[in-house]
């Protein structure tokens, strides 16, 4: 039985987008718990957003997405 692989090749770009949209959308929900998280007192300085460690799960999954897009050519089976 032979698979045909013209019908697979969109899956590769989906599953990356997938990755980028749902790290995006992920990095945001954290980033606010983050914000909200982070004293009065204390300056809300960017840098502290982005650099805080709850964030590498989401910068891990939105640059596998990236990597896979760009193996896969970067179309949608064009």
């Amino acid at each position: 039985m032979k698979i045909n692989i013209i019908h697979m090749e969109p899956i590769i770009p989906v599953v990356a987008m997938a990755l980028v949209v749902g790290g995006l959308i992920g990095q945001g929900f954290d980033m606010r718990k983050i914000r909200n998280s982070i004293k009065t007192g204390e300056e809300l300085n960017p840098k502290n957003v982005f650099a805080d460690k709850r964030n590498i799960k989401w910068y891990v999954m939105i640059g596998a997405g990236l990597v896979l897009w760009y193996v896969a050519g970067g179309n949608f089976g064009q």
